[in-house]
């Protein structure tokens, strides 16, 4: 079958896309056999193929990808809440048979929820990773409704799920964005949003409790002198070596999970959340896909069309 395939660590033009990678083996207990229609592409993909480390969960070769959306082909014994034909979408990690960016594999009904009612198939594929990342951050930072949460990259793939997520929870967000996206990550319900490259925009979030970063620990050290005393950051791209006392930083590592998905698929039938997809590759140009990903700066995620 066809898979976009990671041969050895490097630049994105190491990636083969092969049409004789070995089908998935029949799924077994609690496992589900899925055709895959799509599937996005987010940055930890990027980086853990140029230089694996601990990042990567598997040595290559191997398929990329860690979220899909598609349909039941078969489902193994156990598996009650699921049967075939019904179109569901996922993160799985590496436990899926293979990646995410091939014609089939197999996965967890742990991991499966089913898409939502009325949404394309390729925002359902950019929703699963950089939407359970951005639940899992609010949900460390344990805001209420009503207080203040500081989005930073409100425009980028858990960025501007964070915002919309957080906005559905009650919550005051404030979200930064370079110029070209003020008035995007402003149509996504934040409160107020603000130019990072501008230098007085820290001064304007003096005080502020609550902090989720995707961009990474310099970052975070950068807003650090902003928050409260007692503030609390959700990380989703590192954590800083040193931080002041009394603020709390939570490591946010993606966690596969039935029930979350199925409060996001909510969210997005109730268009309280959406998925931007600034574009979407055939398989073929998986690399290209990769390529344009390094290169920053992308609005909501890109996706990878694989079946019909």
């Amino acid at each position: 079958m066809r898979a976009a395939v990671v041969p050895r660590h490097g630049p994105a033009e190491v990636i083969e896309v092969r049409d004789d990678w070995p089908e998935p083996d029949r799924p077994g207990p609690g496992e589900v056999l899925v055709a895959v229609r799509a599937a996005g592409l987010n940055p930890s993909d990027a980086k853990i193929r140029a230089r694996g480390g601990r990042l990567g969960g598997i040595e290559p070769p191997y398929v990329s990808g860690r979220e899909a959306a598609g349909r039941v082909v078969e489902v193994g014994p156990g598996v009650d809440s699921l049967e075939p034909g019904q179109a569901v979408f996922a993160f799985f990690g590496w436990g899926a048979r293979p990646g995410g960016h091939t014609e089939r594999l197999v996965v967890a009904a742990s991991a499966l929820a089913l898409t939502p009612q009325g949404v394309p198939v390729n925002e359902a594929a950019g929703l699963p990773l950089a939407g359970l990342t951005a639940l899992q951050g609010l949900e460390a930072l344990g805001a209420q409704p009503g207080e203040r949460v500081l989005v930073t990259s409100g425009s980028g793939g858990v960025g501007h799920l964070g915002v919309q997520i957080g906005v559905a929870l009650g919550l005051e967000v404030l979200a930064t964005s370079g110029p070209a996206n003020l008035d995007f990550v402003k149509g996504l319900g934040a409160a107020e949003v603000l130019d990072y490259r501008d230098e007085d925009h820290r001064r304007r979030l003096r005080g502020v409790p609550y902090l989720l970063d995707s961009v990474g620990a310099r970052n975070i050290e950068s807003y650090l002198s902003c928050l409260s005393t007692g503030a609390k950051v959700a990380a989703v791209a590192g954590v800083p070596s040193e931080v002041p006392d009394g603020i709390t930083v939570t490591p946010i590592h993606c966690e596969a999970s039935s029930a979350r998905l199925t409060h996001l698929s909510k969210l997005m039938t109730e268009r309280r959340l959406s998925v931007t997809v600034q574009r979407v590759f055939p398989l073929e140009q998986a690399a290209e896909a990769h390529r344009l990903l390094e290169g920053g700066h992308v609005r909501g995620k890109l996706v990878i069309a694989i079946g019909e």
